[in-house]
């Protein structure tokens, strides 16, 4: 079926989820049947973040991660001395893991929508791209009387990526959350993927444009 490739927006795919009276069976069966999830992954990327992605692949957001896209990020069009004061600042940021300040939430993951449409209408994973990036911004916001959010919005393009997520590496959760979709009327259908994505596994990556920020995330 499709080549292997489950497509949740293909009929013939659909098919296949309702044909099966409980998620046991649907998941023993989608192991077999499909090789590959077609996923979506909507960001904000830099040119050299782009460039990343397309010669190494999606990288799961780990703290040495995340502290360099800060630091590549919050710095834009700064002086010699602020761009020391914010490094330094985002340094201390990242020293210490407190989960009072909510940091970190996407730490070791890569996280991936099956409905392209879904991620345009949450579309602050477009707007800003990393989310663990936004208490860092909140953070140098109140240090420096700035937005760091807007600077974050303007430092990069605004992309959805095509992929396809290897069945054998995905956890059981995210396929019964498929059959969850169709049978109990769950409203999303997410995938979080726990390894690095190989470039060759990106099928497309589209240029979109700014989403209108219709719940002022910006200004927060």
């Amino acid at each position: 079926m499709n080549g292997g490739k489950f497509n949740i927006e293909h009929i013939e795919c659909e098919g296949f989820v309702c044909g099966f009276q409980n998620v046991e069976d649907f998941r023993i069966a989608f192991k077999k049947e499909f090789k590959h999830i077609v996923a979506f992954h909507a960001t904000n990327l830099s040119d050299e973040e782009l460039i990343s992605i397309q010669t190494e692949g999606l990288k799961i957001a780990s703290k040495e991660l995340l502290e360099k896209k800060a630091k590549h990020r919050f710095v834009v069009h700064q002086s010699e001395e602020l761009t020391k004061e914010i490094e330094k600042d985002i340094s201390d940021w990242f020293s210490t893991e407190d989960l009072h300040e909510n940091k970190f939430y996407t730490k070791n993951e890569i996280n991936f929508g099956l409905l392209k449409d879904g991620l345009f209408e949450n579309y602050h994973y477009l707007l800003f791209g990393a989310e663990s990036l936004l208490p860092v911004a909140d953070y140098l916001r109140k240090r420096y009387y700035k937005s760091f959010r807007r600077i974050l919005v303007n430092s990069g393009l605004h992309y959805m990526i095509e992929v396809l997520i290897p069945v054998i590496k995905t956890d059981d959760i995210w396929i019964d959350n498929i059959y969850d979709y169709f049978t109990d009327g769950c409203p999303e259908v997410n995938l979080v993927y726990y390894s690095n994505l190989s470039y060759k596994n990106i099928v497309n990556i589209e240029r979109v444009d700014r989403p209108i920020d219709r719940q002022k995330l910006i200004l927060i």
